[in-house]
């Protein structure tokens, strides 16, 4: 039977990558900012909250924009985009897949011929399982504990999956919270072939396949 989880933080990590650099990106930076702005602005972004970071490499300079009460960090460089929700609140859930949208929306506007090689999601929960402690449920993933290190506090297991379908392969990650008191953290990481799966379908698709890697944990996310 599975056991009701209650979530108390949950994150969200966003790769879209491109088949090879991008350098015209930023070639007129004027008019990426703008096909940015425009589409990010119904959002609440202000220009206080986007800055080109130079670095010291052509691979470390970006567009860094925040949005979402810095909830959500965008970062766009020549090899990929990058999005990071430090909170993933379930009434902002929607909103936070269509700025993303409308990101890779702006760049393919901006350079009307790139194109995406994979895109990567990890999802990360933290929550209270209802009747069980995190240890105990983890418990039943490990066959053996190595001896002779001293007392054991805990385990955590990891597991790898291969290609299906659109999917390219994942990782689903079960270990002991380090942010809530007795609870149990599981990130689920999985990556997409952008050739057989368009941006305005993967939010939904990652979602999906979120509750569905949960689902085989024996965890039942709340309605």
């Amino acid at each position: 039977m599975a056991i009701k989880i209650a979530v108390e933080k949950s994150d969200l990590a966003f790769e879209a990558g491109f088949p090879k650099p991008e350098f015209a990106l930023f070639r007129d930076g004027g008019a990426l900012l703008d096909r940015l702005y425009t589409r990010l602005e119904p959002y609440g972004l202000k220009l206080a909250d986007i800055r080109f970071e130079r670095g010291s490499s052509v691979g470390e300079q970006h567009f860094l924009i925040y949005l979402f009460n810095y909830w959500m960090t965008i970062r766009i460089r020549v090899e990929r985009i990058e999005v990071q929700c430090s909170e993933l609140p379930r009434n902002l859930v929607e909103k936070f897949k269509a700025a993303t949208v409308d990101v890779l929306r702006a760049v393919k506007e901006q350079l009307p011929g790139i194109s995406f090689r994979a895109f990567a999601v990890a999802v990360g929960i933290h929550a209270k399982l209802e009747g069980r402690s995190a240890r105990d449920f983890l418990g039943q993933f490990v066959v053996g504990v190595p001896k002779g290190l001293g007392p054991s506090t805990g385990s955590g297991a990891i597991f790898y999956f291969g290609p299906e379908g659109q999917r390219l392969f994942a990782t689903v990650t079960a270990d002991v919270s380090a942010v809530v008191a007795d609870g149990l953290f599981v990130r689920v990481h999985s990556a997409w072939d952008a050739g057989r799966i368009a941006p305005e379908a993967l939010g939904e698709t990652a979602e999906v396949f979120v509750r569905q890697a949960l689902e085989s944990l024996d965890l039942q996310l709340p309605e």
